[in-house]
């Protein structure tokens, strides 16, 4: 049985090196597998407005990918774009 995707919470990362007062990670879970994880995550304040930096990385063919990154106008929006990215990165052609 296929499990339902699950969007977890932003929460904060301490265990990024350099910037451990900024840096906000999330997951976007599909499956039941290693490569059915997508990791969000976006370096800036929440309610900040100025370009902010996000990016979505997982696992294809055992290997770590980054599927998605670049800068937004705000950390809003930066988490919507994280979102978005992840999601479409989720979608694969069923063999």
């Amino acid at each position: 049985m296929m499990q339902a995707p699950r969007l977890l919470h932003w929460e904060r990362d301490d265990t990024v090196a350099g910037d451990t007062h900024s840096t906000w990670t999330n997951l976007l879970i599909v499956g039941d597998g290693e490569e059915d994880t997508y990791d969000m995550l976006v370096i800036g304040e929440p309610g900040r407005t100025g370009p902010t930096h996000y990016s979505v990385t997982g696992t294809r063919n055992m290997a770590g990918v980054t599927f998605a990154e670049g800068r937004a106008s705000s950390w809003d929006e930066a988490c919507r774009l994280a979102i978005i990215e992840a999601r479409r990165a989720a979608i694969r052609i069923v063999k």
